[in-house]
Parts: structure tokens; sequence; C-alpha cells
């Protein structure tokens, strides 16, 4: 591209001219399995996982510059976090919105937002949100919408304000038909609307992060006060009734509204299943009778930071292992080793997998030892999969027999 010469950067692209005064933009698409972070806790769902698949380690420091910490609000007022999409990095202020390049840190935009700004984001919500070609940021009872390239405030969006008398601001609740939008009820939350929210019956559950959950009705939103106990967790058990928790006193409570409780346990996880409760703590393993409360079996277990069950087993993760349990009796029935502590275990298509703080996951499934490729069944495929140790003859012994496919 002779004659051409580079005149500034823009997010992902080259802006160039030629001499005669032709101005040309060249732009790089996004980057393929990036993921982004559009939302306080990732996306609309909430489930703090941004779906990237590029990230490897080990990692290091790419860039380190502003905005510097004048225009941040101090982070001992848990504010919302930074954003991420398309390479830009959106970082909410006080009462600012500023922009940055992803890749090297470059200032992109800053514009003052008056009146916006939140603290206490679990308790509330975030603020900011980032779409395709906006970035839209509350600012009491209106949104403004600002150009994503330039951050020019384009939209302008007003906080409808359905209830005479009060003033709604960004952050209401409400209820419209699914077939065609309209109707329904708009309300303002008694309290700050935090989490999925849950249905059973007339009643409509919403978690108000680390206060109590509120109680409004399905069909015209009366209702709004505050049931079961604080805890950030709530989920509908058998009857439609809710059960929420932790409460505070230093055990990790669920409590069912108003105030029975359906499991009590000084543990890290608990699972309820039928007329059982299962829980682990740093030292053990132990199954409850819910109804009593009785100790129906317990054994040593150091597997502490996971717990899952599937059918009538137990599985659990520890340091650089994983473990199983016969639910009925609380023997070990197999192990495994893993790289890491194991955090997230699940099962799935016959196998259990775990990943571990280390960025390792783990794939374990019984299988026949015939089976050579792993897809559950023994066939000729199998012997497609050894042709190449065949050809090559890698066998450690330097012949391979039929003998070897069972080995």
């Amino acid at each position: 591209m002779k004659g051409l010469w580079t005149v500034g950067w823009a997010p992902m692209a080259i802006l160039l001219r030629i001499p005669n005064g032709v101005w040309a933009k060249i732009e790089r698409g996004a980057l393929s399995g990036a993921g982004e972070w559009s939302h306080n806790w990732a996306n609309p769902a909430a489930t703090t996982c941004s779906e990237d698949t590029k990230v490897a380690y080990p990692v290091k420091m790419l860039w380190f510059g502003q905005p510097d910490p004048r225009y941040i609000i101090d982070r001992h007022h848990r504010p919302g976090c930074s954003l991420y999409k398309k390479g830009h990095l959106v970082v909410p202020g006080l009462h600012r919105v500023m922009a940055v390049d992803a890749y090297n840190g470059v200032r992109l935009w800053d514009i003052a937002v008056p009146n916006s700004g939140r603290v206490g984001v679990l308790k509330d919500a975030g603020w900011v949100v980032l779409a395709s070609d906006y970035v839209y940021a509350a600012a009491s009872d209106d949104c403004v919408g600002l150009d994503a390239e330039t951050g020019r405030p384009t939209l302008f969006f007003a906080a409808p304000q359905a209830i005479s008398g009060e003033t709604l601001d960004w952050g209401y609740l409400c209820s419209r038909d699914a077939n065609n939008g309209t109707g329904g009820w708009t309300r303002s939350p008694t309290r700050p609307a935090q989490g999925y929210l849950l249905s059973a019956g007339n009643n409509l559950f919403v978690p108000a992060g680390k206060f109590s959950p509120v109680m409004y009705s399905m069909s015209n939103g009366s209702g709004g006060s505050a049931i079961g106990v604080e805890g950030c967790y709530a989920l509908i058990v058998d009857g439609g009734s809710l059960a929420n928790g932790p409460g505070y006193g230093g055990s990790r409570s669920y409590i069912n509204d108003p105030g029975s409780a359906i499991a009590r346990v000084d543990g890290n996880f608990l699972i309820v299943n039928g007329g059982y409760s299962y829980f682990c703590n740093d030292t053990q393993l132990v199954k409850l009778t819910r109804n009593t409360g009785g100790v129906v079996w317990s054994v040593p277990s150091p597997y502490r930071y996971s717990l899952i069950m599937a059918g009538d087993t137990l599985y659990a993760g520890g340091d650089d292992e994983a473990a199983a349990f016969n639910s009925a009796t609380g023997e070990k029935i197999w192990s495994g080793p893993v790289n890491g502590r194991a955090c997230g275990l699940a099962v799935a298509n016959g196998s259990l997998y775990v990943s571990t703080d280390l960025g390792s996951v783990h794939c374990f499934r019984d299988y026949d030892r015939a089976d050579l490729n792993r897809d559950g069944v023994v066939n000729g495929l199998d012997l497609g999969w050894m042709a190449p140790d065949w050809l090559d003859c890698t066998h450690p012994d330097d012949k391979i027999l039929c003998g070897d496919v069972t080995q």
C-alpha cells in the first residue's frame, strides 16, 4: 500500500490518509472466542461467565495506566465493575463514564453523566450496560445512550412514571403481556431487585442481594413485603414456598418463610434431596434426616471445595483430588487425581467434569478398556483409532498384537 501513512488509532482499527486527501479506515473484527462482559454480572442472565476461550496461563501485565483513581468511585463503596465488548473497556466512574482501548489502554472518550454512579452494587445493581453500538447509563430517572465509538450522548429515555405521586428511577419492576408487550403493571421495588426472579402460583419472589427477598402479586404487582431471612440465595421448594439463605450467625442456613428451617448446617456446601440433606465442611461429609435433624452417617472427608449429587452418588472436590461417595452408606467408592483445588463439579453424558482453581478441566468416565476412542461403544472405529500406532509400531514392546487392544 505505497503512499499510505498512519495518522491515528481507533479500537482495533488503523486510520490512514492517502496523499490526495482521501481517508481510509482498516478495522479488525472482534477476536473469535474473546467473550464479553456487557453487564455488571457478565450478561443479562447474571451468569458471571464471559464465555472467553482465549485466556491461557501464565498471564502477565499487558498495560497499566489511566483512568486514574481520582475519577473512580472508591472500591470500599462497592461500585460497579468495568465492562468489555468488541475491544472497548468501559469504566463507570463518579458521575461519568470512560472508555479505553482494551488492548493498549489508550483513552478513547470520557463523558460526564450527571446524577449517575451507584455504590453498594451487591445490594443494588449495576448502572452501565454495553450493547453492540451503544453504552447505556442510568442516571436517576433517566437513561442515556452513549455512542460506543465516540461517547457522544445520542439517546435519552425517561423511566416510566406509572405510579401517581412517586418518582421511579431506572431499576423498576414491571409485568407485560408476552404476546404484544403491552398492558400489565409497573412499580418501584421496595428493595433493590438483584438476582433472578422466582414465581410460584400467583406469587413473584424478588431476591434483593444481601437483604431479605420481597414478594409481590403476579397479577397486579401488589405486596412488596420482605419475607424469609437476609441472604443471597433463594429457591422454590415443595408446595411453592420460598427457601432462602444463608442467615447470619456463622452457619450456612437455608430458611423457609415464616422461619422454619428446612436445613441448617455448619458447613461449606449443602444438598437437599427428599427427606435427607447432605453437607460437607473442612473435615467431614454428613447425611442428616430433614424432619429430625438426626445424623444418618458422618465420615471423614478432606473434600471441602465442592459437593454435588447425581443419582444416588455424591461427588466432592478437594485438594488435587475428586471423590465419589455412596449416599446411602457414606462409603467412599472412587477417587481421581486433578490439578489443583476441585472447585467446580458437573455430571453430564455419563461423565464427571472437574474444574480447578489452576484452570484445568478433567473428565472422568467409566469405560471398557477396549473402547480406545472413548465413545462409549466397542466397535470397528476403535481399530481405526489404533491404526496410526499399528502402522508406526510405537507400542512400548515394539510389537502390536490383538491382545494389545484390551490393554
